[in-house]
């Protein structure tokens, strides 16, 4: 006897129906997702505060300070011409520093060392140590004073400040900012060798880090004479320095 064939009608519907009700309110209960928010951008006095911060915050730091343009003489008489500063800090006032001058014609080098609010300088000629008198020679301790030196200026004594954009400097992406500070801020930091007018200042900091790289001040000068341009390079930040003063006083 044959076998009749085993026939299964499907009702497409019914199959359908479910699958669509199933997908609707899975959509339903689907949390939306989120509108993404833009990150802040931060403004270029935001950057430069940042920057102060970040490097009045380490420990130690090398630098190297460089003139170009009109000679600044460091001396009442103009007989000792500053062409190069290099030392390392150690916080909070601590400073071990080589200065390479021009000295009646013939370079030189004196040394000095500040500590605790007191600076020592080799005598040219002698090479023997002295004790300096609060304001007598440009003491390199007093431009990164905490309260007043050249990263709290970075944080508060900006008066125009601009983004130029973000630019390799040494194999690594740093801020490049640009402004102005008044002279009369930047007079008392340096022994008023900076600070004939407003001063140009180039800010570069590494991205990552924040902490500042280079800074290039450019003093405004008198009567249309050449400027004077101060290169001030930063490296080494937080290795050991060893800061003593002689004992000559």
């Amino acid at each position: 006897m044959p076998f009749a064939p085993f026939v299964v009608e499907v009702n497409v519907r019914q199959i359908v129906a479910p699958l669509l009700l199933a997908l609707l309110l899975t959509a339903c209960g689907r949390p939306a997702e989120p509108t993404p928010v833009p990150t802040p951008t931060p403004t270029p006095r935001e950057i430069s505060a940042a920057v102060g911060r970040a490097t009045q915050a380490s420990q130690s730091v090398h630098f190297v300070i460089e003139l170009t343009g009109a000679p600044v003489a460091i001396d009442a008489g103009g007989l000792t011409v500053l062409n190069r500063m290099e030392g390392d800090l150690a916080r909070p006032d601590g400073v071990l520093a080589v200065l390479n001058v021009t000295l009646g014609g013939a370079v030189a080098e004196l040394r000095t060392v500040s500590l605790g609010g007191q600076q020592f300088l080799t005598n040219p000629i002698t090479r023997e140590w002295q004790c300096l008198a609060p304001g007598v020679a440009f003491d390199p301790a007093v431009l990164f004073a905490p309260d007043r030196g050249i990263e709290f200026l970075l944080q508060e004594g900006f008066d125009e400040i601009a983004l130029v954009g973000v630019e390799d400097l040494d194999g690594r992406p740093h801020y490049h900012l640009r402004g102005t500070i008044a002279g009369e801020k930047l007079q008392p930091i340096s022994g008023g060798l900076v600070g004939a007018g407003s001063v140009a200042v180039e800010l570069w900091a590494d991205q990552a880090s924040m902490r500042a790289s280079r800074i290039v001040l450019t003093d405004a000068a008198p009567d249309g004479q050449e400027p004077t341009t101060w290169t001030i390079t930063f490296s080494d930040y937080d290795k050991a320095v060893d800061v003593r003063a002689p004992v000559v006083c």
